[in-house]
């Protein structure tokens, strides 16, 4: 399969949740997904492959500030190059590579499908998405290279992306302070329901986490998902990552446990317990979600899955 002369398709005007293939979506911020914004100062980290955030306002309302994660450019390629591996056959076009594996895509599919289950609660909660005009891209390039005539693409555009925005999703804004004993207990259980409902993180280091919420799903896969099919193949390699998104966890308890020896943290014993020798016994696998549950055209959705999506011989 090859991407060459390939361009990515226009996103919807008006716009409409994203992304545009079956299952969780996140709807745009405001009806037309644009919006004046002021940049305050940057939030992230300098290392960040994926994306920009910096605290902002929101068209001057009095409503605060917001957390804002602008999204790079990826081509189509990488995913191809990247993930063909990790499906049951290759996917029919590059499209749908981007579709499942860009992380803005991800998130989106992540946040849509907690709130389709009404458990925002279970993240930093994502407000809805917003499309960058040029003069706000040139800004936060300028900002952050001070290159003017941004030789360097920032953003990452490829050809393929022409006349599209940079994409971002506005997300609350919460402290950077140490979390409480209380919000730290919370993280084994957060993650455990987050599995329950279809999604796996990818990434559960101690930075993804503020407050004892995650903020970050760029890394996620959200079912139905073509990388979650446990096939023949497969199924222990999905079994391996699931039990590295275990560890990562029991490792960010231990970290603050060590940090925070006032507050008295406790290592879950069943989160301990799968990660030693019993993580066949864990039973919040996203691959057992029920995709269907909320698709207005269960029908529709089963048939792309089937006949749509991978490419055939």
């Amino acid at each position: 399969m090859t991407s060459s002369g390939f361009h990515l398709g226009p996103l919807p005007d008006p716009p409409l949740p994203l992304p545009r293939v079956f299952g969780p979506k996140l709807a745009p911020f405001t009806p037309t997904a644009r919006a004046e914004i002021e940049f305050i100062h940057f939030l992230g980290r300098e290392n960040d492959v994926d994306s920009q955030v910096w605290k902002v306002k929101i068209n001057g309302n009095g409503a605060g500030f917001f957390a804002l994660k602008m999204f790079y450019f990826r081509h189509s390629d990488f995913f191809i190059e990247n993930y063909t591996g990790e499906t049951p056959l290759p996917l029919a076009s590059p499209q749908l590579y981007v579709d499942y594996f860009d992380s803005f895509n991800c998130e989106c599919r992540a946040y849509g499908r907690l709130k389709e289950a009404n458990r925002e609660d279970l993240a930093v909660k994502a407000l809805g998405y917003l499309l960058l005009t040029p003069q706000q891209e040139a800004y936060v390039a300028l900002k952050v290279t001070g290159d003017e005539l941004d030789r360097n693409n920032f953003w990452g555009r490829d050809e393929q992306h022409r006349n599209l925005p940079v994409r971002a999703i506005v997300k609350e804004l919460v402290s950077d302070e140490w979390p409480t004993a209380n919000q730290v207990q919370g993280m084994w259980p957060d993650l455990q329901a987050i599995h329950s409902l279809g999604i796996f993180v990818g990434d559960t280091h101690g930075g993804n986490y503020l407050g004892g919420k995650l903020v970050d799903f760029s890394r996620a896969w959200t079912m139905y998902h073509p990388a979650l099919i446990p096939t023949q193949n497969r199924s222990r390699e999905l079994q391996g990552l699931m039990l590295e998104e275990l560890q990562k966890l029991q490792d960010n308890y231990y970290d603050l446990k060590n940090s925070l020896a006032s507050e008295r943290i406790e290592v879950p014993q069943d989160l301990d317990a799968f990660c030693a020798e019993h993580f066949d016994e864990y039973e919040n696998l996203p691959s057992a979600f029920n995709w269907l549950k909320w698709e207005k055209e269960p029908d529709s959705a089963r048939a792309f899955v089937e006949r749509s999506l991978y490419e055939r011989a």
